[in-house]
């Protein structure tokens, strides 16, 4: 018996000395010690508990830049460089645009999307959301996207106009800042640069009772176009899930690792 109490002891000692399976990076928009960051606390805790530390990536604040997607997946692609461990990418809302754009720019182990937009290639996810039923009829996303409308009715003529000038383009953005609706979603209005999804394993969390996207929509989308059966959490809304129910979102995001 005290060989085997020796040699699982040995056991454990190699694996702590391999370091953990992988490492898990989320977006803080703003310091990491601000308001914002903090809401990652009980999720940041639960993910250790079962031996995955954290990355809390600083960035900017979404509604600051017309390019909010690309510049969150910078800083990101950043952080991953400075780590030799594999790296599980997690979001949530709207931080979904950005995730892919990590993938195809670094290798990563892991996508996971909480009640999160899933982009698609080419276009613009604003695209999406006036073709789609995205948003919970009545929600605060339904009222921006319904207030936006004469915003995004310009874009979309401009998407369609291959002669468009950048004067127009530039007076499309002077409307979207001056649009208290439009102004809020500037990442929806930029388009994926991506030509297809990256190969990489997606983990698709979508809460029951999301009260901004559509559990249904983000399911449905999650099995078509990210090839994975979304992990429904009865109950849980939308963003306060990566804190009222951080438990069940961390045993999704890093299941099987």
């Amino acid at each position: 018996m005290a060989g085997a109490g020796l040699a699982l002891a040995a056991d454990r000692a190699a694996a702590a000395a391999a370091g953990p399976k992988a490492r898990v990076f989320m977006m803080a928009s703003g310091p990491v010690d601000g308001p914002e960051a903090q809401g990652w606390r009980k999720l940041i805790g639960e993910l250790r508990k079962r031996g995955f530390p954290t990355t809390l990536v600083p960035t900017i604040y979404p509604n600051t830049s017309f390019t909010p997607n690309e510049t969150r997946a910078a800083a990101i692609v950043g952080a991953l460089k400075a780590t030799r461990e594999p790296a599980v990418i997690l979001g949530v809302s709207n931080e979904g645009n950005v995730l892919p754009l990590v993938a195809a720019a670094h290798p990563v182990r892991r996508l996971v999307y909480v009640n999160a937009c899933i982009p698609r290639p080419g276009k613009a996810f604003i695209e999406t959301c006036v073709t789609q039923p995205v948003a919970v009829p009545g929600s605060l996303l339904d009222n921006l996207i319904k207030g936006a409308q004469p915003v995004t009715d310009e874009f979309l003529r401009l998407r369609a106009d291959p002669d468009a000038t950048d004067a127009r383009w530039q007076a499309l953005r002077d409307h979207i800042q001056a649009s208290p609706y439009a102004s809020t979603m500037k990442g929806f209005y930029e388009v994926c640069p991506l030509t297809r999804m990256p190969k990489v394993e997606n983990i698709d969390v979508s809460g029951g009772a999301d009260d901004q996207i559509n559990p249904a929509w983000e399911q449905t989308t999650a099995r078509r176009e990210l090839m994975t059966e979304p992990v429904i959490v009865p109950g849980a809304g939308h963003a306060d899930a990566v804190a009222d129910d951080a438990a069940q979102v961390a045993d999704a995001a890093v299941r099987g690792l």
